[in-house]
This record gives structure tokens, sequence and C-alpha cells, in this order.
């Protein structure tokens, strides 16, 4: 149990809200060029909400002036802003390439508060990617630069983040200690952001216990419990709150457990968070949490059986998204998925068939989307691999460069002086002379070792490549997979017209249904080929439920197939329209259904048994 005490933080005569404060700061004529990078930085994170062309403006604006500056802490410190930027913008590449110039600069500057906050990045960037073992050693590197730097506010982000990575049942223990630190470091930060930040982080842990016991009420009750005492925080320090996403999402997270987990008569206190949400999305452009609000509305008309009002409610909020600041055209299939649900079930075949056609393009764009995104991740991994063994070898080259260098100047010494007492001591000229010999031998000593050092290189660059042919294979026949589902659609749609025969006894609804079943049918037929697809080794499958006792479902045994495959979590719940919160609780129950323990690799262990 995480035992804490709360704060309460009030104002100071006279004191500013944060942003007026940056501003003033940096309106200071007087003010050094180190510390404008800075502020210009700070002033980019915390607009990025409500104005992200603006946060652009400003990093760029800190980057241009750190480019003046010899030392590379500016730099580090303005691409590694940007990193930030252009994933909330879903711009992966540009994201990867501020990370490899952070990671340069970084090498350049001896400040431990930039070389942890760039670790800081680099590790965030691959949680963003779902690469959680890496992200995990990352934020840890960027802790241990942070400790005794007076970086309170970072050394609780980067806690915070560790303890998501071990969420949703991973490693029950892990979060829970991760959150306590992430607490403790908020309260030496003494600000409000933080403090905030570290309720959600010990909330969601109650919240992730309760999940996997459900039958212990009250870690239910201390979530919600630690959930309002981040929203009273917030509302009594709105002046001095700088991020408003945490709080929206813990009004979003509160009025989903009103909705889940208690009865019908907590109706008012769920709609009183979910319009909290509301108001704090909207004027902070989270339009997906905006998207996922108006959905929980709707489940509540559809909860009553008033239909129009649900299907009113989710065209509300696709309205109110229409002028998108990032692109999420999955959370908006899923809102036409819904749609094309309500419609059916108000018996409207024509207009399901026009939402569930429109499901399918917002689908097929976040499937194009996943694509790009990963064959940008496999790039960037490759050009990172890449660059980082071109700076080590110009490291050694710059080594053997100095130290030949060195060598040249102490025989240009030796030869003067031999030229000084040549006629004195014709012994000490032998001995410059097997000097002389042992520098070559050096020199041709280190010439072998570049040539090594190139093979090296050329083997490794080999390696790579076919490392990422055989992605992209896989990721050909992944498209091909869903295209062909997608065609299928598309024809269906279009012939559907045709196949209404007017003379026909049944009525048109009956024809319509009739069709409607004969398209469900073509969806199971190709789940069936689809999966079958995958099961090209039936022995591995039988091997697995030997190993399980017979308890694995087919839906099980298709994870076991995509896992093979080795796409990740984020691929799988791409592929099958879920979120990949879903597809970790899969894993982990699929674990104990293989009776592996916590710290087995599901992965290793698959390999091994095909």
């Amino acid at each position: 149990m995480i035992s804490f005490f709360f704060i309460v933080i009030t104002h100071a005569s006279g004191q500013k809200i944060y942003l007026d404060s940056l501003n003033h700061l940096l309106n200071q004529e007087d003010l050094a060029p180190a510390r404008r990078v800075n502020i210009l930085c700070k002033l980019a994170k915390a607009n990025f909400e409500q104005h992200l062309p603006l946060s652009f403006k400003q990093a760029n604006e800190a980057l241009k002036i750190s480019r003046t500056l010899p030392d590379g802490q500016g730099k580090a410190m303005a691409f590694a802003t940007l990193v930030h930027l252009y994933v909330w913008k879903k711009e992966l590449k540009n994201a990867y390439a501020s990370r490899d110039s952070a990671m340069y600069y970084a090498r350049k500057t001896k400040d431990r508060v930039t070389l942890g906050f760039v670790w800081f990045r680099n590790g965030w960037l691959d949680l963003v990617n779902d690469q959680n073992d890496q992200a995990a050693s990352k934020l840890l590197k960027a802790i241990d630069y942070f400790k005794g730097q007076d970086a309170a506010e970072y050394e609780s982000t980067a806690y915070h983040y560790l303890a998501s990575i071990y969420s949703y049942g991973n490693n029950p223990a892990r979060q829970q200690k991760y959150a306590g630190l992430c607490y403790q470091a908020a309260l030496a930060s003494q600000q409000v952001d933080q403090l905030n930040n570290a309720y959600f982080t010990i909330g969601q842990t109650y919240f992730d216990r309760f999940k996997q016991q459900p039958a212990q009420r009250n870690l239910l009750d201390s979530a919600l419990t630690i959930y309002k005492k981040s929203l009273l925080l917030a509302q009594k320090q709105e002046g001095r709150l700088v991020l408003r996403s945490n709080t929206a999402a813990i009004a979003l997270n509160t009025a989903n457990i009103y909705f889940q987990y208690f009865p019908d008569r907590y109706r008012d206190s769920a709609e009183q968070y979910v319009n909290l949400a509301i108001e704090i999305a909207t004027k902070t452009n989270l339009q997906e949490v905006l998207l996922n609000c108006y959905g929980l509305k709707s489940e509540y008309a559809m909860r009553d059986g008033h239909y129009d009002e649900a299907e009113k409610i989710l065209l509300s909020g696709l309205n109110a998204t229409a002028n998108e600041v990032v692109s999420m055209p999955l959370t908006k299939a899923r809102i036409f998925q819904g749609l094309s649900g309500i419609a059916e079930k108000k018996g409207d075949a024509k207009l399901a068939l026009n939402y569930l056609k429109q499901y399918f393009e917002f689908y097929k764009k976040a499937f194009n989307e996943e694509k790009i995104n990963s064959i940008t991740r496999v790039e960037a991994q490759y050009q990172t691999a890449k660059n980082e063994q071109e700076i080590a070898y110009l490291h050694q080259e710059a080594l053997f460069a100095k130290k030949r260098t060195t060598f040249y100047v102490l025989l240009g010494i030796m030869g003067i002086a031999v030229l000084l007492f040549l006629l004195r001591a014709y012994n000490f000229k032998l001995k410059a002379s097997i000097r002389k010999q042992e520098l070559i031998d050096k020199e041709k000593t280190a010439a072998e070792l570049r040539a090594q050092l190139k093979e090296a290189e050329a083997m490794q660059l080999q390696t790579e490549q076919v490392l990422l042919k055989e992605r992209q294979d896989r990721l050909q026949k992944e498209v091909l997979a869903g295209t062909l589902q997608i065609e299928e659609k598309n024809e269906l749609l279009e012939q559907l017209s045709g196949k209404v025969d007017a003379a026909n006894h049944l009525s048109f609804d009956a024809q319509m249904k009739r069709i409607l079943n004969q398209q469900k049918k073509m969806d199971k037929d190709f789940e069936a080929q689809k999966t079958d697809f995958f099961e090209t080794n039936p022995a591995f499958f039988e091997r697995l439920q030997q190993q399980a006792n017979q308890s694995l479902t087919r839906l099980d045994l298709k994870y076991c197939a995509y896992m093979l495959m080795g796409l990740s979590n984020k691929e799988v719940s791409a592929r099958l329209g879920i979120e990949p919160k879903s597809v970790r609780m899969s894993r982990y129950r699929i674990k104990q259904k293989l009776g592996l323990g916590k710290d087995d690799d599901l992965n290793v262990f698959l390999q091994n048994q095909s």
C-alpha cells in the first residue's frame, strides 16, 4: 500500500501564473542566451496543448539561438523538446531525426540536467512506440543524471512513465514502487503539475490492481478518492496548472468508473465528470479525449434505449473534432463503427451500411498510417545504429590522429636532438632510430585496425539490410491481407443496390437483412481464412494447448500466432481494432494459462515452441 500525505500549495503574494512569469523573463534584454534557450523550451512545452504551432515556433527559435553557443547544451535541449512536439503532431520521422540530433549534441555538454532530459525524451519516444524494455533502461539512466541536480520535476515525470510501463497487471509491485517515487519527487518539486500527475499515477495503480482483483472493492474506492483529490487540486490551483491533459484524462477515467462499476443512480456523478473532461478537452485541443467523452455519453443513451440521441451525440463529437490538429483515424473509425451499430439497432440498414463504409475508410487510413510508422521506425532504428557506429569510428579516428600527431611531434624533437648531438652521441642516434621503427610499426598496426573496423562495419550493414528486408516482406503480407478484406467490403457496398430485387416476394427490409447476414458470413469466412494463414505450424499450437492443459481459446491462439510473427502490441491492436492495453491484458492472460512466471518472456517461450 502506498502511503502519502496531501499538501496545499498556496499563492504567494503578487505571484504570477507560470506562463506570464516565463514571458516576463524572456522580455528581459540582459537575459543570457543559454537562459533564453531554456525558457523558450519551457514555453514550448507549456503551450503545446492549446497552441501547437506556437510551441514549434518557440522551440525553433530556441534552436536558432543555441546555434550561436559553443556548448551543445542548448541545441540538445531544443532538439529534445522538438521530439515531444513532433510525436504530438504524429510526425515520427521528424521525431526520430530530432532524437538523433539531441543525442549528438548531448555528447558535447557535461550539464547533467540536459543529459538527463535528452535521455528522458529518448526513452519516452521508445515508450510511445511500444518498446518498453528499451524505454525502461533509458528512463532509469535519465533519473541517474537528474539525481542531486535539483531536477525533481523531471524525476517525477520519468517515474510516472516507468510506472506506466508496468501497468495493466504487467508487474503491480514495480508499478506501485515507481508510483510512490513519482509522488515523492512531485512533493520535492513543489509544482502543481507534478503533484497532479503523481495523483493520476497512484490512482491508476489502485485502479489496475482492482481490475486484477475485482473482489477488492476498496481498491476502486481508493482510486476514486485519489482521482478526486487530483481534480480538486486542479480546481484550486487552476492559475498555476500548465498542462491540462492529465486533468481531462482523470475526469474521463472517473466518469468511466461510475459508468462501468456503479449502478444507474450514480449517473449524475458520471455526467458531471464527463462534462468536466469535455470542457477541458475543448479548451486544450485534446480531441481524442473529447471523442471518448462523447462516446461515453452515447453509451448512456444506448443503455436507455434512446438510439436517436446516441447517434446525435456521436455525430456531435465528430463535428466538434472536424478541424483536427492531429490525425486520429483509428478513433474516428471506432466512432463510425458505433454509429453503424446504432443504425442497425434502429433498423435502418441503408444508414448502417453508409456508416460502415466510412468506418472502413478511416480504418484503412489508420492501417496505412501504422504501416508508414512501422517503416519509419525500422528506418530510424537502422539509421540510428548506423550513426552511432559512424560516431564511434570517428571517435576512434580522432584518438588515433591525436596520438599520431603526438608521435610526430616527439619524432621531430628527437630528430632535432639527433642533429645537435650527432657527433657527441652516436649511441643516442641509434636509440632514436629504433624508436622511429617502433612508431612505423604502430602506424601499421593502426592501419590494420582501421581496415578491420571497416570490414566489421560492412558485415553489420549487410546483416541490418537482411533484417530490414525480412520486416518489409512481413509488412507486405499484412497489407495484402488487410487490402483483400477492404476490397471485399467495397465490392459488397457497390453491388448492394443491384442485389435488391423489387419483384421479390420478400420486403425490402427482409432482403437487406438477408444481404447483411450474407456479409456477416463472408466476414466469418474471411476471419477463418485469415486465421488459417497464420496456422502454418499445427504442431506448434498442439504443444501450446498441451502446455496450457487445452485452456487456450482460438483467439488466444491467434494472439500467439501474431506474436510468433514478431508483431508488436500496437500492430496487433491496429489489426484487430482494439486498444493496446487489451493486447497487454491478453498477453498476461495467456502467460497465466501457459503457467509462465511474471519474469518469463512470452515471445521467447513462443519462439522456443515453434
